[in-house]
């Protein structure tokens, strides 16, 4: 998978999200937020010191927000008397992420939280305005990744934590996709890695990301590794599921004429048919495994 045309792809994709879903395309994102981000996210979040026993209020800027996860969780654990007394802003280079955790903040009477579109490249925040900023699941997929790390150390004060996670290894949806792949009557070019879609740095390896907050002067780096399940509860659940994913492959690394001659009705029911086979009407586990980084701004 070319890492610009992967990169490309993937950002119209966000820009439109609707068309990768369909109209199910909030309850689907949902779901997978309560299924798997939000776990992620606590883990985070407690990393970087938020949880139950956090009692001094902050001012949070969640980068890339995507569905929600992180205020979600934050409204799980931290009491609401520091809540209440506290911020959140959520940003997104995608409008329709920010109207979902708008509706979300509406739903679930989240408090004092803000979403708006914000492009983590150039956020245009103020410098050293934030105590926090956490970026979950973001940064491998960003066009200038490079400008997005420097962006969100930029805004945190002397103190300030960041926190952010990515992943360490292809998630196993991606081999569902390939024994599918392998079944097709058809010939399906091969694809690279899904890990990364930008160009700079190595958002998948400890090491490099440890090196990366190190240079950058940050304290206290600690980058752990995660590893967790979700489950999936059927094959239909399966697809609706991975319908992005699978059209950023498609998108990625299918000819036009491949796509034309083998479109998404054809292409999910031999998906279908090669699960239903191999898994026999039961439900089963995907298994993540992500990098989980903190570190602490000078000072204070």
């Amino acid at each position: 998978m070319n890492t610009k045309t992967a990169e490309r792809e993937l950002q119209r994709i966000f820009k439109n999200v609707p068309s990768a879903f369909g109209n199910s395309w909030f309850e689907t994102l949902l779901d997978h937020s309560r299924r798997l981000s939000e776990p992620l996210a606590a883990r985070m979040l407690s990393q970087m010191g938020l949880g139950k026993a956090t009692s001094k209020p902050f001012k949070l800027f969640d980068n890339a927000c995507g569905s929600g996860p992180v205020p979600s969780e934050l409204h799980r654990l931290i009491p609401p008397a520091v809540l209440a007394q506290s911020s959140i802003l959520c940003g997104d280079f995608s409008e329709q992420m920010v109207q979902m955790v708008q509706k979300r903040a509406e739903s679930e009477a989240w408090t004092n939280v803000e979403a708006k579109v914000i492009d983590a490249q150039n956020n245009g925040l103020a410098t050293a305005s934030f105590t926090h900023v956490a970026t979950n699941i973001g940064f491998h997929c960003v066009p200038d990744s490079k400008a997005a790390l420097d962006e969100a150390i930029r805004i945190l004060e002397p103190g300030g934590i960041l926190g952010f996670t990515t992943w360490n290894r292809e998630p196993s949806w991606a081999a569902e996709l390939d024994g599918a792949f392998e079944t097709f009557p058809f010939q399906v070019p091969p694809r690279e890695s899904t890990l990364q879609a930008t160009g700079w740095g190595d958002w998948g390896d400890v090491n490099w990301v440890r090196e990366a907050l190190v240079e950058r002067g940050l304290e206290d780096v600690r980058v752990e590794v995660f590893a967790q399940l979700s489950r999936v509860d059927s094959v239909e659940h399966f697809i609706s599921s991975f319908t992005m994913s699978l059209n950023w492959i498609m998108s990625s690394v299918w000819s036009e004429q491949l796509r034309n001659e083998h479109g998404q009705e054809e292409v999910h029911g031999l998906i279908k048919k090669y699960l239903e086979r191999k898994y026999q009407g039961r439900p089963w586990e995907l298994t993540w495994v992500s990098i989980v980084a903190t570190g602490r701004v000078a000072g204070q």
